[in-house]
């Protein structure tokens, strides 16, 4: 069944960084360090990313990837599209999400990430918008009386991984914690 029913829902969540926000930029767009910060370094077992096809190199608007991962309730199978690339500032990718649930019928969402990198300081500070923009159905997490409760999980999950970015740039860029 296609995410075809719209949604809309949005989450917001930001860290800074002590890395130039050039050096942020690229290693977002690098999408291959998606596997090394929202993976190997996430702090949850059951959601990391697990795999991606991704052309080496920074990505541009049009690039195509494909990625799978852990959730709380099954597997994800994400095909996704770079459409906007603005060095040092703006990227944003659209997904076509499946989450092939342990239980219940899966789920299909249309997912846009956006990442925006602002000087702060010496630094940067790195603000990720996701917004489900169309379901197939709506799990009960993002039901009206539900999703007021969920949204902080959300961001602090969000927010974890964003912090093991930011760090992944510091190394780079030679400014974190010696």
């Amino acid at each position: 069944m296609p995410a075809d029913r719209p949604l809309g829902y949005r989450t917001q969540t930001w860290v800074t960084s002590t890395a130039p926000p050039q050096t942020v930029y690229d290693t977002i767009a690098d999408l291959r360090n998606h596997l090394d910060w929202s993976g190997e370094r996430a702090s949850s077992q059951t959601f990391k990313l697990l795999s991606m096809e991704a052309p080496e190199g920074p990505a541009m608007v049009g690039t195509a990837f494909s990625s799978s991962g852990a959730a709380d309730n099954g597997t994800f199978h994400d095909h996704s599209v770079v459409t906007e690339a603005s060095r040092p500032r703006t990227f944003v990718i659209e997904t076509d999400a499946r989450l092939d649930r342990k239980r219940g019928e899966p789920w299909d969402a249309h997912f846009s990430h956006r990442y925006d990198v602002t000087p702060e300081g010496d630094g940067s500070q790195i603000t990720y918008t996701e917004t489900i923009e169309r379901v197939n159905y709506v799990p009960y997490w993002l039901k009206p009386w539900m999703s007021p409760l969920f949204k902080p999980y959300i961001n602090r999950a969000d927010r974890k991984q964003l912090a093991n970015l930011a760090r992944l740039a510091e190394e780079r860029a030679g400014t974190g914690p010696a």
